[in-house]
């Protein structure tokens, strides 16, 4: 009888093993769903980063109140709405070091009180910085007014520090341009382009290679033409940091259509006077 209970002893002890086993495959299911609950993605933050893609057809300007100036309804986000998404890993779509260039820009426009003059967004293609001409300008003029230069070479630093492929484009009205230097608003807006591109290369250090300016004239207006309000948001000068994938097709293009700070350089050099 000793023998018969020494080994039903030996028969329990075998088996303990399945608690620990129990246990550590607990705490290995519990680790995964630990895991899994901490890589979903915020439905509220996709989504407004979803709103900010769409944006690139019907862009809003994103204004330090959260208010759009642009022509889009209901798609107004703020640019620290998108820092905080990008931070917690909700997209790969927008790269991170451009919304911190845009939120570093939107700041220099706060404090300089320009919000209703310079509208700051962050689209599919990039960021967009849009400079209304009546900061930029005389009417009719090309030459850069002196009291917005130090605002272009604060943003021209800004947007060299992402080192991204940077694109000026010019922007008017649709009020017809005729004078001996400007016959028509391309040469007027492309040749306005061109003096932020000289300024920026000058003083804000932007590589020559990097940048590039062209005019659209009055053929993409931002609002319709249809008051002298919406006509004045349509003046303008938009500073684009381009994405990286642009950024590539940029990069890599040759011979391209778009005028370049070089190839301006005799056309550009007429309006370093005085123009009324």
């Amino acid at each position: 009888m000793a023998r018969k209970k020494k080994q039903e002893a030996e028969h329990d002890n075998s088996e303990r093993w399945l608690l620990t086993y129990s246990d550590l495959i607990t705490l290995l299911m519990i680790f995964f769903v630990v895991m899994y609950a901490m890589s979903n993605i915020d439905a509220q933050k996709y989504q407004i980063l979803s709103q900010s893609l769409e944006g690139a057809l019907n862009p809003a300007a994103l204004t330090g109140n959260g208010e759009g100036s642009g022509s889009g309804e209901g798609g107004d986000l703020s640019i620290d709405d998108l820092a905080e998404a990008l931070s917690d890993g909700s997209t790969d779509k927008l790269d991170p070091e451009l919304v911190a260039a845009a939120e570093e820009i939107q700041n220099l426009i706060r404090q300089n009180g320009l919000e209703d003059k310079v509208s700051v967004s962050v689209q599919e293609r990039g960021v967009v910085v849009g400079l209304m001409n009546t900061i930029l300008f005389d009417s009719g003029s090309a030459q850069i007014k002196q009291d917005a230069m130090p605002t272009l070479i604060a943003i021209g630093q800004i947007a060299n520090g992402v080192h991204n492929y940077i694109r000026i484009e010019g922007n008017t009205d649709d009020v017809p341009q005729s004078s001996e230097k400007f016959p028509s608003n391309w040469e007027l807006s492309v040749i306005r382009a061109t003096e932020v591109v000289k300024l920026l290369i000058a003083k804000s250090g932007v590589e020559p290679a990097r940048i590039s300016a062209v005019g659209y004239g009055e053929y993409r207006p931002s609002v319709p033409n249809t008051s002298a309000e919406t006509r004045a948001k349509n003046r303008k000068v938009d500073i684009v940091i381009l994405n990286d994938q642009l950024d590539k097709s940029e990069s890599s293009m040759s011979g391209s259509t778009e005028t370049s700070a070089g190839t301006n350089e005799g056309a550009s050099s007429d309006v370093t006077e005085n123009s009324q």
